[in-house]
C-alpha cells in the first residue's frame, strides 16, 4: 500500500542535504506543520500520488486503503514515503515539538479530486 525508501544524505562541513522526492517534482511542493497530538490530512486523492518526508519532529504518517479497509503506519524518521493515489492518509505529531513535513504532489492540487476520509488514529 505505501512505499518507503531511505532518505539520500548529501553532507558536507556546511550541514546536510536531504532528497526529498526522487525526480523533478511535475506538481507542487508545500510544508505541513502540525502541534503535537494533532492530525493532519484524513482525505485521499482519486487521482493524485505524493510523498512526504519529515525535516523537523517526530510523527508518523498512518494509511487506509478505502476499498479494502486494509490500514498501515510508518514512522516518518529517516524515510520519505509514497502514498499512491487513492490511499487515505493522515499525518499524526507524536512528539513533543511541532512536526514540519515536506511534501511533494505528482500534479497540481485540484479540490475535486481531494476525498475527506476519516483514518483511524
Amino acid at each position: 500500500m505505501l512505499r518507503t525508501e531511505p532518505l539520500v544524505r548529501h553532507g558536507d562541513d556546511r550541514g546536510v542535504l536531504l532528497k526529498v522526492h526522487p525526480s523533478p517534482v511535475s506538481g507542487e511542493v508545500y510544508v505541513v506543520t502540525a502541534r503535537p497530538g494533532q492530525a493532519r490530512g484524513h482525505h485521499f486523492h482519486r487521482h493524485m500520488a505524493e510523498w512526504f518526508v519529515a525535516v523537523s519532529g517526530q510523527g508518523e504518517l498512518r494509511a487506509q486503503d478505502p476499498e479494502t479497509g486494509r490500514t498501515s503506519r510508518v514512522d516518518l524518521a529517516g524515510i520519505r514515503v509514497h502514498v499512491p493515489a487513492g490511499i487515505a492518509h493522515v499525518l499524526v505529531n507524536t512528539g513533543t515539538q511541532d512536526l514540519v513535513v515536506v511534501a511533494c504532489a505528482e500534479r497540481c492540487h485540484d479540490p475535486s479530486d481531494v476525498v475527506p476520509w476519516p483514518v483511524p488514529l
